[in-house]
């Protein structure tokens, strides 16, 4: 296991180093020397999907940028993989469970962006797909919201203010968070725990608790809070939620993701500081 200090990154950190040029060198060195940096393998996804139709440099770009960093870190797989791999090795073995000792590494991306082992119609139907999720997800949560608008309004004082609020609510006898986590695990394991299982899952298992809780941003961010105009975080911005457990450290150029995630920690009790960019890059500056 590494000595260095994690730290993982969102694809809009990526994006800023790039933007960033030559004055992102300084960083880019010491990242490459004084981290273990976690590349998402839904940040590489987002890259292949970067339209080169205008500018066919940029996805390159931004790979290579990818590439540097990996020779400071290594590549995890996407939340989904995580999560099956987690869930399939606790339904085998419940008593021996360690998340920590799981290998999450994605040796398949790794290669695939030194080697830039994919075809340009790869990346347009990754594109595509990473609409169509993106559409479903935001769809499901708006069709919800209707539903819970009739309801609350015979008492709006239920209604929750803030995310604290909210997880209040999802973590009751029966609540939210339980039943999202029971049809996460039946979905891989193909049997439905108890609520106390569950329960029990969440307290070993922090990715899955991250993921869990990230969906109880999203029901509360996209069916339950007032719409007050406010931006909110997407799929991807809110799912990196099962990233941070294996990060000291997680930096995002995206506020609403920044405010989310950093609130998804405190609330699902995950020891990771999420910060902006521009804070990491000041306080390392300040630093040197």
């Amino acid at each position: 296991m590494s000595a260095l200090p994690s730290i993982g990154f969102d694809t809009s950190v990526i994006n800023a180093l790039e933007d960033g040029g030559t004055e992102s060198e300084p960083l880019m060195k010491a990242l490459e020397c004084g981290f273990d940096v976690r590349l998402p393998a839904m940040s590489a996804d987002e890259i292949l999907s970067t339209p080169t139709k205008n500018n066919p440099v940029r996805r390159e770009a931004l790979l290579a940028r990818c590439q540097r960093l990996l020779g400071s870190g290594q590549c995890i797989w996407s939340p989904h993989w995580i999560l099956q791999l987690l869930i399939s090795e606790h339904f085998r073995n419940t008593s021996l469970f360690d998340w920590t000792k799981i290998s999450v590494r994605a040796r398949v991306y790794e290669r695939a962006i030194i080697e830039r082992d994919f075809t340009d119609e790869l990346c347009v139907r990754q594109r595509k797909e990473q609409f169509e999720v993106e559409e479903r997800f935001e769809k499901m949560w708006k069709e919800l919201r209707p539903k819970l608008d009739a309801i609350l309004a015979e008492d709006p004082s239920k209604r929750p203010t803030n995310y604290h609020e909210a997880v209040a609510i999802a973590t009751l006898e029966g609540g939210v968070l339980w039943g999202v986590g029971r049809e996460l695990y039946r979905y891989v394991a193909g049997s439905t725990p108890t609520e106390a299982e569950i329960k029990t899952f969440m307290e070993v298992c922090l990715p899955f608790q991250g993921a869990c809780y990230s969906l109880v941003m999203a029901w509360y961010d996209g069916a339950l809070r007032l719409q007050d105009g406010k931006p909110s975080a997407g799929r991807n911005d809110l799912m990196m939620a099962a990233y941070l457990p294996y990060c000291g450290r997680f930096v995002t150029d995206d506020w609403p993701q920044e405010m989310r995630l950093r609130e998804i920690a405190t609330e699902a009790r995950i020891d990771c500081e999420v910060l902006s960019y521009e804070k990491f890059n000041a306080s390392f500056t300040v630093t040197v």
